[in-house]
């Protein structure tokens, strides 16, 4: 790697969570109701976690995420949180099984590729290749992740980058195993980061890399089910999750509590 080079990308504050985040996992994983996540200090348990620690990440860094909760959870925690007068950023959850991911995502990753478009081989990503990534997901209003988290050194992960033939990067995904043994999510796979390059949309390119993410996750990290967030107004991504398989998890929700008014993600 060369001198200088830098794990983290983005704003000063965005590059801070992203160096909390990667310098928690050992801690996080093994933690009842902490989930490992590369941005957000996150629980999908907080009554298990303890709310003294999200009152300390939102007095701290001003965002805290709630991942996978009912409507009774996000209430207690609008009164437990309310000191901070935080701004709630949803997502509806989506999920699908195994079985379902092989059949309809491996369906679709069977067609191929657009002409000219290729995949990155997972051994060809260097740091120097994630830092591209991270700069094309900034780019497309996706908040990245650290290039260690990109890589997989931090956690069990799957960077999946597509190409033109000039090598220039036209979509991009990523899959990850982040809930641990206590979450009732354990062994499901969180996919996201999916972006497509503008001018290349059109071309089905985010229903294929995501539908390759979602593969990877039950082929490669051995997820018995994955999960994707998508706000309930953002329609052409509601209906590319469905296309591979995914369904609406009626009742749950993926809550940020920030005390900015901007979402810091799409």
């Amino acid at each position: 790697m060369t001198a200088g080079f830098s794990p983290y990308f983005g704003a000063p504050d965005l590059q801070a969570l992203q160096a909390a985040r990667d310098a928690q996992v050992a801690e996080l994983t093994d933690m009842p109701g902490a989930v490992v996540h590369a941005r957000t200090f996150s629980s999908d348990d907080p009554a298990r976690l303890g709310w003294d620690r999200l009152r300390k990440h939102m007095a701290d860094e001003g965002v805290a995420t709630l991942r996978g909760v009912d409507a009774a959870t996000v209430e207690v925690a609008r009164q437990e949180l309310c000191r901070y007068d935080p701004n709630l950023h949803l997502w509806d959850l989506f999920m699908a099984d195994a079985q379902t991911i092989h059949d309809v995502c491996g369906g679709i990753v069977s067609n191929g590729l657009p002409d000219g478009v290729t995949p990155v081989p997972d051994q060809e990503i260097t740091p120097q290749n994630a830092q591209e990534v991270q700069a094309f997901l900034t780019d497309q209003g996706v908040s990245p992740f650290s290039t260690d988290a990109l890589l997989g050194k931090l956690f069990p992960a799957r960077l999946v980058v597509l190409q033109d033939r000039g090598g220039k990067i036209v979509a991009a995904g990523f899959a990850a195993m982040t809930h641990n043994r206590h979450s009732p999510f354990f062994k499901s796979a969180w996919v996201g980061l999916i972006a497509v390059d503008p001018a290349q949309r059109g071309l089905g390119l985010g229903k294929l890399v995501d539908a390759m993410c979602n593969l990877v996750a039950v082929t490669e990290l051995g997820a018995i089910s994955t999960m994707e967030f998508v706000a309930q107004d953002n329609a052409p991504s509601r209906a590319m999750l469905e296309s591979c398989g995914l369904r609406q998890v009626k009742g749950k929700s993926v809550v940020m509590f920030s005390t900015s008014a901007e979402r810091m993600t799409r």
